[in-house]
């Protein structure tokens, strides 16, 4: 990637999702209503963070697997970083539905502060568009205060957690009844200025699938990501540190246009 990051390839055994955080599922008692492309906020953090030199009280918890910080976000087929119209941290951007009229409390996004130096959003069991349950992807946001260690204010870390993976794409976004083909996932982040962000490798490719067993930090399934004075550090296995911004992204040669098409509504059985 000439970044400096290590992709490590470990064995298939995904990560647990941080849980016992009260509720139904075990992840807080806060879910956002069933919808397509839409999302809630804003919603209160416990501790202010800085990312890229702007210091955040709250984000928005979007449907479509990731958050933003100043408003909504409803775009389900993933463009190319960097282009962002505002900042945002993705998991897993792509093509959630959680319309589907599956029983209980299953196919949910939650949002929950477990602490005043937590908050985590998972999208659990998730189905994905055209109101399809299975196939379902199962994966976590966590954002945790660094200030009490390093005690610079804002400081803070995001991590990603992919337990169980078998969509990429909506059908809206190309995908077939499977929730594959077309144009899938992307996980990473951006600053929403032109410059920084980071891709993680197999984004946008069929080999999104396989973050369950890829890390940036020795665990498989777990992205982390550290942020210091406002700027991403990322910190490979080898204990050494490099700063991205701008990073090479996958697909050199693809256009950063940012996709603000209107949904073309398709059926489920098309």
């Amino acid at each position: 990637m000439g970044s400096g990051l290590a992709l490590l390839v470990v064995p298939a055994q995904a990560a647990p999702l941080l849980s016992g955080f009260g509720g139904p599922k075990g992840f807080g008692t806060n879910s956002v209503f069933r919808n397509d492309d839409q999302g809630v906020g804003p919603i209160a953090l416990p501790f202010a963070i800085n990312f890229y030199g702007t210091t955040y009280n709250n984000y928005y918890a979007n449907t479509n697997g990731n958050i933003t910080f100043q408003s909504v976000f409803g775009t389900f087929t993933p463009s190319f970083f960097p282009g962002a119209p505002q900042p945002i941290i993705a998991p897993w951007w792509a093509d959630v539905d959680t319309r589907n009229p599956s029983s209980g409390d299953e196919g949910l996004v939650w949002y929950t502060n477990p602490d005043a130096n937590t908050t985590v959003v998972t999208w659990n069991n998730v189905g994905v568009y055209n109101q399809l349950r299975p196939p379902t992807n199962n994966f976590q946001l966590v954002l945790r205060n660094l200030e009490p260690t390093t005690g610079t204010a804002g400081d803070f870390s995001f991590e990603f957690r992919y337990d169980d993976l078998n969509w990429t794409t909506g059908q809206a976004s190309g995908g077939n009844s499977q929730g594959l083909g077309g144009t899938p996932a992307l996980a990473g982040f951006d600053a929403g200025n032109g410059t920084d962000f980071y891709t993680i490798p197999g984004s946008k490719t069929a080999d999104v699938l396989n973050l369950v067993n890829t890390s940036n930090v020795g665990e498989a399934g777990v992205w982390r990501f550290n942020v210091s004075s406002g700027e991403v550090v990322v910190v490979p296995p080898t204990g050494t540190s490099s700063v991205p911004g701008p990073l090479p992204l996958l697909g050199v040669g693809a256009t950063f246009a940012w996709s603000r098409r209107l949904r073309k509504k398709i059926s489920a059985s098309a």
